[in-house]
């Protein structure tokens, strides 16, 4: 039976790769990115599978379009499983030499906008009695470095935004962290300007082995990893 998959964050890097791998193996994919031009792209790019593909151009932290949308969603098809790839970094900074606007913008996509995204989903999984949310975090958490601000303290939020939702949820429903550990993207090339980009794996390399490890999540081994924080050496 094919699932379906919703991307948050699927304009670029690993969430955009993340929705050609579901495709790919046949499943039906949401893709929300934040901005139209982006959104565009996607739709272009995904053509020849546009039947299995729906995009929709939404900035997550928009309590009042994300509600929209997801009315919508819970009345049309409520999928199986949540992405959250979004993410947001203004650079590497302390949190003193952010300006308010950085702080807000790195706030709003890696902490409040997934926060209302999954509350709402969760109350939506309950009445289908399925469904799970998968995290992206970030190595900064287990090992805090410095000039990472607001990015560092949003992506810790996120593990105890899993992990709190987890204790919560009844079976067969599941939240669970990852760290993809690095890659070659266009935020890490703003992190780090002077790496080389080649000696990084890709961004489909990575999306091969996530996205092959959420369809067991959707398959029946979600419950086994609720309230897990896991590395990519975790995946089997």
């Amino acid at each position: 039976m094919k699932s379906s998959v919703l991307v948050l964050g699927s304009g670029r890097g690993l969430g955009r790769e993340l929705c050609r791998f579901f495709l790919e193996e046949g499943h039906s994919v949401i893709g929300v990115t934040r901005t139209r031009e982006s959104l565009t792209a996607l739709l272009d790019d995904f053509s020849p599978r546009n039947q299995w593909f729906r995009g929709e151009a939404i900035d997550l932290s928009d309590r009042e379009s994300s509600l929209k949308f997801l009315q919508g969603l819970r009345k049309e098809l409520i999928p199986d499983l949540v992405v959250y790839a979004a993410g947001h970094l203004s650079g590497r900074k302390p949190l003193w030499d952010l300006s308010w606007e950085e702080i807000d913008r790195e706030i709003s996509s890696n902490l409040a906008g997934p926060l209302f995204w999954s509350v709402e989903m969760t109350r939506a999984f309950l009445m289908a009695r399925r469904g799970g949310h998968l995290f992206f975090s970030s190595g900064v958490v287990r090992l805090p470095r410095p000039s990472w601000g607001s990015y560092g303290v949003g992506k810790a939020a996120i593990e105890a935004l899993s992990r709190q939702i987890s204790l919560d949820l009844p079976p067969p429903l599941y939240s669970l962290s990852m760290n993809p550990g690095r890659m070659a993207t266009a935020m890490r090339k703003a992190a780090f300007p002077d790496e080389d980009q080649a000696t990084l794996p890709s961004p489909v390399s990575i999306a091969k082995k996530v996205g092959a490890f959420s369809l067991t999540l959707i398959e029946g081994a979600g419950r086994t990893y609720n309230g897990k924080a896991l590395t990519m050496e975790d995946i089997p």
